[in-house]
């Protein structure tokens, strides 16, 4: 999986990373809420789930704070963020249940995990097949039925509702407390790092990666959520 954007080169995103997306993100920790809830309703009280971009450890220590029978493996490139998710995980208690890969989702054993999840991960791969591979290898590595959960940056860049979007989101996380030299970052980082697609070209993507019964569950300004099943 081909990741254009990497976070050991990016140390001022790095250092607030925890609140960064809490800052410009709308409901971002009702977003793991509702995930939570999702995957308690999906997978009941015990399962292997693959957390997909699992630095920082936001996702990991949400989700094992929710069910003690829940064990995961999370994979990411990048060896800061892997370190601070370790950290995260060893406060929640749950180093035993969770391994950590420095890599990507095909850096990941073909095992046949319960559920998979992938927040905020996806948006820096390209749509130039390297998406559509990504997603593929998460399929392969899911139970037939198992869910997954995407959110993702949404946005058609050539779009003038684009520079709207940029503009608005500014103005969110300034609202937030927001540093304005980490806003003009993270904008920055929006237009020439990440490759935000239209809703529609992402939900035709999971389908041709093998998707199913794709649902959204969550929309954060021009953040979006979806559940599909593998």
């Amino acid at each position: 999986m081909k990741n254009t954007f990497d976070f050991d080169q990016n140390p001022t995103l790095t250092d607030n990373y925890d609140r960064g997306p809490r800052w410009f993100i709308p409901g971002y920790d009702a977003s793991h809420a509702m995930a939570a809830v999702l995957l308690r309703d999906r997978i009941g009280e015990v399962g292997r789930i693959l957390v997909i971009g699992a630095g920082g450890g936001i996702e990991l220590s949400v989700f094992a704070r929710e069910a003690s029978g829940w064990s995961f493996t999370g994979v990411d490139p990048s060896a800061e963020m892997l370190s601070r998710a370790k950290h995260k995980i060893d406060e929640a208690g749950a180093t035993e249940r969770v391994s950590l890969i420095r890599g990507t989702a095909e850096d990941v054993p073909r095992e046949a995990f319960d559920a998979a999840t992938a927040f905020l991960a996806l948006h820096f791969v390209p749509d130039d097949g390297a998406r559509l591979r990504a997603l593929r290898e998460i399929h392969a590595r899911l139970k037939h039925g198992a869910p997954f959960l995407m959110i993702n940056g949404c946005a058609d860049t050539k779009s003038p509702r684009f520079a709207e979007d940029q503009r608005l989101n500014a103005a969110f996380a300034r609202r937030n407390g927001a540093p304005e030299e980490i806003i003009d970052a993270v904008l920055r980082t929006q237009r020439e790092n990440a490759h935000v697609l239209p809703p529609e070209r992402e939900e035709a993507l999971l389908a041709e990666a093998g998707f199913r019964d794709l649902r959204l569950f969550y929309v954060g300004m021009w953040v979006f959520g979806w559940i599909a099943s593998a």
